[in-house]
């Protein structure tokens, strides 16, 4: 390797690493070196996504290089290899995350969703939901995090992944409740396939509903033409009292505290959704439990 350009290469992992004087880096932008490394650089702005922070990528870069031992030489050609990885890794990682549809709702919202084979979900308050758009019309496929209610166009098999267990159908109208050790599942019209974390599955029909909860699983009937928090009530039954208050948490925006005290109770009932002192009445009267509300902390006691 000639001098000159050996010189040149050990200006560009100084400079990489910071150790270049004022001087020292002002000869160095003069040079060829700098100025093809800097259009490697420059054309990463090409793969700019809304959250992508050009400066901490470049910092990150320049450390992970400067890492490496110094008494090894920098060889240019190993620069532009691995500027040209970086580039190809950008544009498949920006490729993969455009790729996924990903819903989300705050306290107390609703959000509605067309699918692209026109089925339809209307999401829940803090709740949310994500498929791949690329492979969705071949496997209907979405995950789920807290509650939804679908109404599924016929075709292809249809899941709905949750950490607590699988729902999958062909062509009908259910709703899903999951949250940490619960998974509730609601059958308003054709056939319902749920399948547990123990590989426990379960048909439901229209008016059928399954609950499992701490590996507890319960089933019962309901009422199909009852109104639902679609409407503007949120209905219970025989619902494990902690997930009743994450509903109105979920709903009002609010804390409640001393949760812990009331773990073995359930509540069969409904409470509105547009009115939080109502509310809190509703449930907590029946539960025969005291309650203080102080902006938006609620502190409940055994009478």
């Amino acid at each position: 390797m000639k001098k000159h350009e050996e010189h040149t290469e050990i200006d560009l992992a100084k400079w990489l690493s910071g150790e270049l004087s004022p001087e020292e880096t002002h000869a160095f932008e003069q040079t060829e070196a700098y100025t093809t490394y800097a259009k490697i650089i420059n054309a990463t702005d090409k793969l700019k996504d809304p959250a992508y922070d050009e400066d901490a990528v470049l910092a990150s870069i320049k450390e992970k290089i400067a890492s490496q031992p110094k008494v090894r030489t920098l060889n240019l050609r190993y620069v532009y290899v691995a500027a040209a990885s970086l580039i190809i890794l950008f544009g498949l990682y920006f490729f993969l995350k455009n790729s996924t549809m990903s819903y989300q709702t705050d306290f107390g919202k609703q959000l509605a969703i067309n699918l692209p084979d026109g089925s339809e979900v209307v999401l829940n308050a803090k709740s949310t939901l994500d498929y791949d758009k690329e492979s969705y019309t071949n496997e209907r496929i979405l995950h789920l995090d807290g509650e939804a209610y679908f109404i599924v166009t016929k075709g292809a098999p249809f899941k709905v992944i949750t950490k607590e267990g699988t729902i999958e159908v062909l062509g009908t109208e259910f709703n899903v409740d999951t949250n940490t050790n619960f998974l509730e599942v609601q059958c308003f019209s054709g056939k319902v396939n749920v399948t547990n974390t123990t590989q426990k599955t379960h048909m439901l029909t229209k008016g059928k509903a399954v609950r499992t909860y701490n590996a507890t699983v319960t089933d019962w009937t309901f009422n199909t033409t009852e109104k639902t928090w679609m409407s503007g009530l949120s209905s219970f039954t025989e619902t494990p009292l902690s997930e009743v208050l994450d509903a109105l948490e979920n709903q009002y925006e609010i804390t409640i505290k001393n949760k812990e005290k009331f773990t073995q109770e359930r509540f069969t009932g409904r409470f509105v959704n547009n009115n939080l002192e109502v509310a809190l009445q509703t449930v907590f009267e029946a539960m025969d439990i005291d309650y203080t509300l102080n902006m938006n902390l609620v502190t409940l006691s055994k009478k």
